[in-house]
């Protein structure tokens, strides 16, 4: 069984499942929110371990709600999207220029 994990923007790690194709989501954070096609809508994790699963056509919720474009809570979630992509590119970026700048000293080592 392989399990390919990618971390997501607002504490959610994804995890990919090659053999079954089971797209699993988890909550790392207290809560978070993230648009995930399959459940049509913005899903909130409300509290730290949920889990939102996606196999074919099958989905499940733990411990967590789909907010439909519309509802009176999806511009703040998708603010609060925006707001986790923004910090998650930014620690992404700094993070690559860390490496960057440690490969060019050790390059003037040489």
């Amino acid at each position: 069984m392989t399990v390919i994990v990618t971390r997501k923007p607002g504490g959610v790690t994804q995890l990919f499942n090659t053999e079954t194709g089971r797209v699993t989501y988890k909550c790392k954070a207290e809560s978070a929110y993230m648009l995930i096609e399959a459940f049509g809508g913005i899903v909130r994790f409300n509290q730290k371990g949920s889990i939102a699963t996606v196999t074919g056509h099958v989905t499940s919720l733990e411990s967590c709600d789909v907010i439909k474009e519309g509802g009176s809570s999806y511009k703040e979630a998708l603010s609060a999207i925006i707001s986790a992509h923004k910090d998650f590119v930014q620690k992404v970026t700094d993070s690559y220029q860390k490496e960057i700048q440690e490969l060019e000293n050790k390059l003037s080592n040489v």
